[in-house]
């Protein structure tokens, strides 16, 4: 661009690159550049996509598809700071003095000229007052300038200068510009368009630039960044991310909440968290919002920071006075029976994830964005005239300072998920929730046996109308065992998997099947989920076939058993005897109503406990009470009918019971002299057989035989 101010002004020449060879000057030649990139940094050449130099240093980047009209981030002035320093010189391999280089560094001295925080103007539309820059048709939603009296810092015509773009506390820049003052402090030129450009009074430099919202936001989907100070008449001051629909997340700074001694007035950032793709359904992330949490997390997650970062106190805390900060939740208004347990969470680099103290987010989130919705609200208009320039499509926020605003939360549970910081990190939402054993055995199985093992996922949030100990339905509970210890199956049926994963119920509960595996040992079935407490351990002992034996004196039963096969078999009572292969017999069997001849038969492999039997016990342990009698056979007899009795009001270890209840499955007619049932319960049970010949004519009743079972 090439345009003549009036005739008081004198002409300066920037130049940024252009074909040409620039006048040799002593002691060198200086060549002019081949790559523009090596001279000038900003989003229009290679640099911050958000950050713009504008006319008269560049002509004006309209069809950059960086830069859009809409975008103006305003609220940063406070915090600009531009710095001006003199090159080291870069040589080429013939000594010819050539561009400066992205990382040509500063000579040591202080620089040549520096614009402090707070001293860039800001022109806020700029089509609706005049001034210099009026001549340049800039962007119509604002930029931010300086004007540099080139005549106060004693420049080097042989020398250049690189003019650097700061958020006061960060030591990178957000874009440079390298300039070559000519024959006197006059003349410029720059190396990239070679235009003559003109100086405001005759030696003032304009440096103008546009930052846009994202400048400061490493290329996040949402963001926002604006200057916030230690106090504001208000009392307190807003920040906020809009996504189209409302804000979806923000922070409001009480009056003081910077400390003393350190900056009074920071750039705060809130920008959005890449945290891949994610499933609510099963509340997974493929890049965690806080890694190391092991619970259920949910979009959104974003990143709160401060520039410059600020440092710990004594106490270990950034802030004088605690922030609260918000973000929305994509549960909130399913009806997910997991919504109302969402908490707040916090986390950073040397932040382990914790929950933030529960408050309000009224003022903060939008009304019509708090289950992170994008769609805008149907009627809402921007009130900004120059927001409305914007590309279609935008998203990359705009964002600001905001007086607080009395819209009522909608989440069900208080006054939603707002948090309490001390300090700046990862910000999102988690499932809170505590898993625990709901089945307590530890007993010991037999071979093959199918036991059901149950956990339960209750709620740990603190909210203020819902208590802590509520089950949670829809959270993913794993259960594994290792390969050889046993099958798993979701229903009593023998299993086969090694792994399942089971979704909790209405009331928290999951629930698996365990099937016991043919060795003898200790084995383990453990339980997780995206809870604190796990992992969850069942240990079961298995020692073969556990048989429960209840016998009439003198009857015999051979103990037929799965392998692994045994030779040697003993009793631990001389009531009955036990031979080396398994055949038993009831010396005195169990009529007695108060027990007493109850006998343990074990056997052993290689030292290890192998297959055992209970008989005549009051002391049954076998779950699910599979319990076989054995009486003697009547002379005569073709059948025998069967009746079993379960106790209530019992003594304990007896079968001294108030009342007897016929087994729900009534009576039994068989031809043998063994039955073999499941028992009702943990208590006394009792039986006796009648015997009957070929023509149902009964030859003998027996008399009661007593067992009970404590599980």
């Amino acid at each position: 661009m090439n345009i003549r101010r009036p005739l008081a002004l004198s002409v300066l020449a920037i130049v940024f690159g252009c074909e040409g060879h620039q006048a040799p000057t002593a002691p060198t030649a200086r060549s002019v550049p081949y790559d523009p990139s090596e001279v000038l940094s900003d989003g229009a050449h290679g640099g911050n996509p958000d950050f713009f130099f504008l006319p008269p240093l560049v002509p004006l980047p309209l069809n950059n598809p960086n830069f859009e009209l809409g975008k103006f981030n305003n609220t940063l002035g406070p915090s600009i700071r531009i710095e001006i320093c003199k090159l080291n010189p870069e040589y080429n391999a013939s000594n010819v003095q050539v561009l400066p280089l992205p990382h040509t560094q500063c000579v040591t001295d202080n620089p040549v000229k520096t614009f402090p925080a707070g001293t860039v103007q800001l022109v806020n539309l700029p089509l609706s007052q005049m001034g210099w820059w009026t001549a340049y048709h800039l962007p119509p939603d604002g930029f931010y300038y300086v004007l540099w009296d080139t005549r106060q810092s004693n420049l080097d015509v042989n020398s250049y200068y690189r003019i650097k773009v700061f958020v006061d506390g960060n030591a990178i820049p957000m874009g440079f510009a390298d300039v070559d003052p000519m024959a006197n402090i006059w003349q410029w030129k720059s190396a990239l368009t070679g235009q003559v450009i003109q100086l405001v009074n005759g030696w003032l430099l304009p440096i103008p630039f546009r930052i846009e919202n994202g400048a400061l936001c490493g290329g996040a989907n949402s963001c926002t960044s604006t200057t916030v100070t230690n106090f504001d008449p208000s009392g307190s001051q807003t920040v906020t991310v809009d996504g189209g629909a409302g804000a979806i997340a923000g922070a409001k700074f009480p009056n003081g909440w910077l400390p003393a001694g350190g900056p009074q007035s920071v750039v705060v950032t809130i920008s959005s968290v890449n945290t891949g793709p994610s499933d609510p359904a099963t509340g997974t992330q493929t890049n965690p919002c806080h890694t190391g949490l092991n619970l259920q997390q949910f979009d959104e997650c974003f990143k709160f920071t401060t520039t410059p970062t600020l440092l710990p106190q004594t106490n270990g805390k950034q802030f004088a006075i605690p922030v609260t900060v918000a973000v929305c939740y994509v549960l909130q208004g399913t009806g997910d029976p997991r919504e109302k347990f969402a908490e707040m969470y916090a986390s950073g680099p040397s932040e382990p994830p914790h929950a933030l103290p529960d408050v309000s987010d009224v003022g903060i989130l939008g009304a019509g964005a708090r289950d992170c919705s994008t769609t805008p609200v149907i009627g809402s208009t921007n009130s900004n005239p120059l927001a409305r320039l914007a590309t279609t499509g935008w998203r990359r926020l705009k964002g600001g300072l905001h007086q607080l605003f009395g819209v009522k939360t909608a989440y069900a549970v208080d006054g939603g998920l707002g948090g309490l910081l001390d300090g700046f990190s990862n910000v999102g939402v988690a499932l809170t929730g505590q898993i625990s054993r709901s089945s307590v055995f530890g007993k010991k199985l037999g071979y093959g046996e199918v036991r059901p093992s149950l956990v339960s996922i209750t709620g740990t949030q603190a909210h203020t109308t819902e208590g802590p100990t509520l089950g949670i339905k829809n959270v993913p509970v794993t259960f594994t065992v290792l390969p050889g210890g046993g099958g798993l199956n979701l229903t009593q049926n023998v299993g086969t998997a090694t792994q399942m994963t089971v979704m909790t119920n209405q009331t928290g509960f999951a629930e698996i099947s365990w099937t016991m595996p043919s060795v003898p040992g200790i084995y383990t079935l453990t339980a997780t989920a995206p809870a604190f407490g796990g992992p969850i351990t069942f240990a079961d002992t298995v020692r073969g076939a556990r048989l429960m034996l209840s016998m009439q004196t003198g009857a015999s039963y051979q103990i037929v058993v799965p392998p692994p096969a045994v030779s040697n078999w003993a009793s631990s009572s001389p009531a009955v005897d036990v031979s080396p292969t398994g055949l038993v017999t009831a010396i005195v069997g169990g009529e007695n109503i108060n027990g007493g001849n109850a006998a343990t038969l074990a056997s052993s492999v290689a030292g290890v406990e192998a297959h055992s039997v209970l008989v005549n016990s009051f002391a049954f342990d076998r779950y699910l009470r599979e319990t076989t009698l054995v009486w003697n056979p009547v002379n005569g007899a073709t059948s025998y009918d069967v009746v079993t009795d379960f106790g209530n009001g019992c003594a304990g270890g007896t079968g001294n019971c108030t009342s007897w209840t016929n087994n729900p499955a009534g009576t039994t007619t068989t031809s043998g002299t063994t039955f073999t049932f499941g028992f009702v319960g943990a208590q006394p049970g009792r039986w006796h057989v009648v015997a009957k010949d070929a023509l149902g004519n009964v030859l003998s009743t027996s008399a009661f035989v007593y067992f009970g079972y404590n599980i």
